[in-house]
């Protein structure tokens, strides 16, 4: 006891005075060092920390600025005051982003730029927000209708095939891999094939297949009469049957159609103009059919089932997800999901958010969890869930106790944890860098602080969802009459144009078989589309007017951010003619535009962030921080390097007015590793600039970008 007293009074007199929680968390940890025979890792310099919790909160570098000002503070609560500003910041939204992009696998190309972008743009509000954690999570999965009302219809419509959803959401939200018991009884784990359909009966009416077909079905429909509501929520099979045995009310909603004022053909051509109108604004929205389930496979092979019978609703594990009154079933399996009492929804964002923090989960893999997992330190798990139900889900109050905590600010370990081995967490891990810390540090190196630009609303994104709505909304309005009047406006026109698209394909076919010149071919088809799109247009226009229709027919387009970043004017009156005109040549001195969150998600092959290992967002949890031989030729002369050194960059601004050449040494180093160089490393350089000359500056910022003590979180 002796040995764990002295310990906890290291630990308190480390820092200032810790937070209750983040004590209590120091207490377990050094209870466990002492059943193991170990000490904490020496507590770390301010200079290591500033840097830690720039890139660990923000995901970045600090500028030297924000170095300098927390150095220079005699104040004892300082290192808890930049975590609370850290976590207040832009940055944090930013980096929070990036992880989960990461876990929930976001692409800018999620059914559509236009579900893609209004889903990223959603994440980030939440995470600024900071809505807890489990109200977000009830928010993906209950989310409705479309991009126009949440952006979070984009967690549907990432993966269209609905079991592999269901597959997706358990692990991530879960932590249970129950993949394999989609084609087959789980050979590792307990779970079987009736278990996996049972679970995937919950979110299985999640129908991402709307379009135009679907807003005309609804206004057909005669006001008052549910029995189209009551079939359109039966499953295909039960629905064809039902029709079968009940003759006279089919007869008799045939009828209701009918004097409904919207004839067949009427409609045919109405939904023939109205299905070109929506070609490019197909799988935005969502809608919940509650009445759908799903059918066990043709080759199910076991004793519990029959190949094609449907099923069931059915938690796995913990207690029911029956619906209450009111509620649909993806709502029930909402309230079970996140609930507290669930097993594993609170133990698996809690071991995350610690991972995030100290490089390993208390439970690895973090989402392969069985009845039998043991954590590293069951105690300190146990305590970490409750802190988690304790502050309410607010991950920025959890990753606040945890950044507070005594073992986080103290050196990071070294020794590489091998796969089964149990790590005691004598402090944080030696983390490399991610692609996007990388990324947004060398922005700060070369742009400054840019933490103002992240989360900025998509003002051309709103305009164009509000314009979708208010067209689908006057649909809707209008009914079958109202649409087919506006629509009989250019129904000569369109029968016109019909005439002609015939001829044009029958030309077309001609010049294809006499081989003629693709240029030909291509004007064709040109003008084909315009006669296509022509009546389209014409029917939009008279349904929304001609300025609203004008909008959506020119389609979302956002606006291409500027690849050439404001150029600071005194920088610019100091350069030579021959930077000015190098500058100029190299595309205004910069390709560093913004922030990793900012950018196409994820980069293209060949992108830095690529290249240096983000995620492809196929898989959950993707990234990789090995290092390669692309990496090292990027660093050593791609483009970033040269914006880095541009003239007008912002760390050649400084170097240029920093004086000596020792002098502009040691704001490197105060740059880049947010500390100063050591006597000996000051020998080895001044031997370094006595050789080089002016040279030498410039192989010194080379040296230190491509260094491990650049690349690494210590």
């Amino acid at each position: 006891m002796k040995k764990l007293a002295l310990l906890l009074l290291s630990a308190c007199a480390a820092h200032g005075a810790a937070l209750p929680e983040a004590a209590k968390i120091d207490s377990l940890l050094a209870a466990d060092w002492q059943k193991n025979g170990l000490q904490a890792n020496a507590p770390a310099t301010d200079d290591v920390l500033v840097r830690r919790l720039y890139l660990d909160i923000a995901g970045r570098i600090p500028t030297v600025a924000e170095r300098e000002e927390f150095i220079s503070s005699n104040d004892p609560q300082k290192r808890g005051k930049l975590i609370d500003t850290l976590l207040s910041s832009d940055g944090y939204t930013s980096h929070l982003f990036n992880y989960w992009a990461d876990v929930l696998r976001l692409t800018d190309n999620t059914k559509g730029k236009i579900t893609a972008e209004a889903y990223e743009e959603w994440m980030k509000k939440e995470l600024k927000a900071n809505t807890p954690f489990d109200q977000l999570v009830k928010k993906l999965l209950t989310t409705e209708g479309g991009a126009w009302d949440s952006g979070s219809i984009g967690f549907y419509q990432r993966d269209e095939n609905k079991l592999d959803h269901l597959a997706y959401t358990v692990q991530v939200f879960l932590g249970t891999s129950i993949v394999c018991a989609q084609c087959h009884n789980h050979p590792f784990d307990k779970w079987t094939q009736m278990d996996y359909y049972s679970m995937a009966a919950f979110t299985y009416g999640m129908d991402t297949k709307n379009g135009a077909t679907d807003a005309i079905k609804l206004s057909k429909r005669p006001e008052g009469a549910k029995l189209p509501e009551f079939l359109a929520k039966m499953p295909p099979k039960e629905r064809k049957a039902y029709m079968k045995d009940h003759p006279e009310e089919m007869a008799k909603l045939k009828e209701q159609a009918k004097t409904s004022g919207a004839s067949s053909k009427d409609m045919q051509e109405v939904r023939k103009t109205l299905g070109d109108i929506m070609k490019p604004l197909r799988y935005t929205s969502i809608t919940n059919h509650d009445g759908k389930l799903p059918a066990l496979p043709h080759d199910y092979k076991y004793d519990d089932g029959k190949p094609g019978q449907t099923i069931e609703a059915r938690a796995i594990f913990g207690h029911e997800a029956k619906p209450k009154e009111g509620q649909t079933r993806v709502q029930a399996f909402a309230d079970w999901m996140t609930s507290p009492d669930n097993p594993r929804f609170t133990t698996v964002i809690a071991n995350r958010m610690w991972k995030k923090v100290f490089g390993l989960g208390l439970i690895e893999p973090v989402d392969e969890m069985t009845d039998s997992t043991v954590p590293s330190n069951p105690a300190l798990m146990d305590y970490l869930t409750q802190l988690m139900i304790d502050k309410k889900y607010s991950l920025k109050s959890f990753l606040r106790v945890l950044y507070n905590t005594d073992t986080y600010q103290r050196m990071a370990g070294t020794q590489e944890i091998a796969l089964g081995e149990t790590s005691h967490f004598t402090g944080p891990m030696l983390r490399r860098m991610s692609a996007e810390q990388v990324w947004d540090s060398l922005l700060t190196l070369t742009r400054g602080n840019v933490d103002g630009e992240v989360n900025d609303d998509n003002q051309r994104l709103h305009q164009y969802l509000d314009d979708l709505a208010m067209f689908l909304g006057t649909m809707k309005d209008k009914g079958p009459e109202g649409i087919i009047a506006a629509a009989k406006v250019g129904m000569e026109q369109r029968k016109l144009n019909d005439q002609k698209l015939d001829e044009l394909r029958a030309r077309m076919a001609e010049q294809k078989e006499k081989g003629s010149s693709p240029a030909d071919a291509k004007a064709l088809a040109g003008e084909a589309n315009k006669l296509r799109r022509q009546a389209a247009n014409n029917l939009l226009a008279n349904l929304i007017g001609e300025d609203r229709a004008r909008d959506l027919i020119r389609g979302y387009n956002p606006p291409k951010p500027d690849k050439r970043p404001a150029l600071n004017k005194a920088a610019m009156a100091g350069l030579s003619k021959e930077q000015i005109k190098e500058m100029k040549r190299s595309g205004g001195g910069s390709t560093m535009v913004s922030r990793a969150s900012e950018l196409p998600s994820p980069a293209r092959p060949g992108h830095f962030l690529s290249t240096f290992g983000q995620s492809d967002r196929e898989v959950i949890d993707n990234a990789n921080d090995d290092a390669s031989v692309p990496q090292a030729l990027t660093l050593l002369n791609g483009p970033i390097i040269q914006s880095l050194t541009s003239p007008v960059s912002q760390l050649s601004r400084q170097l240029a007015k920093a004086g000596a050449p020792d002098q502009k040494v040691a704001l490197l180093y105060e740059t880049l590793l947010s500390r100063r160089p050591t006597s000996n490393e000051r020998a080895t350089l001044d031997s370094v600039i006595h050789e080089r000359g002016n040279r030498a500056i410039e192989d010194i910022t080379h040296a230190l970008i491509t260094g491990s003590q650049f690349l690494f979180i210590q």
